[in-house]
């Protein structure tokens, strides 16, 4: 009787010193590989992403059947391939919505007041491309410019831009105000540069300087009702940071005339600009950016019919003396 309790009793304690061995094991695999992953993501943060690839795509509508008006669109977007997963699929959403924030403000995700103005569509129309400038190991930039047509897509005709600057490691997107101050020197510089370019469309003085100064802060002021103003950036294929203004109207705006482009954009110099950095993380990682990764293009890029570059429209109002240098494109 005693020597059988003696067997179960070591029985009992090698099982309990097996368990705790295992339990051990488990320990040790978990630490070393939380451990593994933590040197992974330190490791890249500093060295960020060199072998990534950027597809650009098209979201393409002929003549749809599912709306009481014909639709036109021809929407171009990056897609991000070859960086962490949870990252990308965020990267990639927001490009994606980026590209698509006109045709869902217009079409196909209408408030009350866009839903008034569908009764007198006749076709709505989009067309827009993406080109992605500036890509690095650490910051992709890429720059959205559209022309689209509320009701018509021959006397509604706007062009506009918008900029999505994303940081590759994290997902976070820098707005231009995240970046550089706006204050009445930053707008007097913009200012100055944007007469240089536009004329007379953009002029010198102190009544422009203070509709900036309230249309780069985000308020629309007296034309807020009529006007939706989108400060934006983008960085150049020459590191360079390209700052806009985009004067979208908003269903109150909308009045038929010829194709306007409704963009104001200069590139400033790096000297000009530098006294107006922000305390961002965004400065740090763009002084260590090299260019990394690839772009290819759209393998089956479809031209609008309405709105591309030999579609009809533009010919229609070039016989009436229209600018051809309006065309963003």
């Amino acid at each position: 009787m005693a020597a059988h309790m003696d067997w179960e009793g070591r029985e009992r304690s090698d099982g309990r010193k097996e368990k705790k061995l295992a339990v051990a094991i488990i320990s040790v695999c978990i630490i070393l590989a939380i451990g593994i992953k933590v040197y992974t993501m330190l490791a890249r943060s500093s060295q960020g992403y060199g072998d990534y690839m950027v597809q650009k795509e098209q979201y393409y509508v002929e003549y749809s059947e599912q709306y009481d008006y014909w639709d036109v669109l021809t929407v171009e977007y990056p897609r991000l391939e070859g960086i962490d997963e949870e990252t990308q699929a965020l990267v990639n959403g927001l490009m994606y919505d980026t590209a698509m924030e006109k045709v869902d403000y217009w079409h196909l995700e209408p408030d009350g007041e866009v839903r008034e103005l569908q009764e007198e569509y006749t076709i709505f129309c989009s067309d827009v491309r993406c080109d992605v400038p500036y890509h690095s190991q650490y910051l992709l930039s890429v720059d959205f410019k559209e022309m689209y047509a509320p009701i018509s897509p021959v006397y509604y005709v706007y062009g506009t831009e918008r900029g999505l600057n994303v940081d590759l490691m994290t997902g976070k997107v820098y707005e231009l105000p995240d970046i550089l101050r706006i204050d009445e020197d930053f707008v007097d510089l913009w200012l100055r540069a944007a007469h240089k370019k536009y004329g007379d469309e953009m002029p010198y003085e102190e009544e422009m300087r203070e509709y900036l100064l309230e249309w780069f802060s985000g308020d629309g002021g007296e034309a807020e009702e009529y006007y939706d103003f989108r400060p934006f950036f983008y960085i150049t294929s020459r590191k360079e940071i390209a700052v806009g203004l985009s004067v979208d109207p908003k269903p109150a705006g909308i009045t038929g005339n010829a194709p306007r482009n409704n963009v104001y954009s200069v590139v400033l110099f790096w000297s000009d600009i530098k006294p107006y950095r922000t305390e961002s993380e965004f400065w740090k990682k763009y002084e260590e950016s090299e260019t990394a990764g690839r772009v290819l293009e759209c393998t089956d890029l479809q031209d609008n019919l309405w709105l591309g570059e030999d579609a009809g429209v533009w010919k229609y109002w070039m016989e009436r003396g229209w600018d051809e240098d309006s065309n963003p494109f």
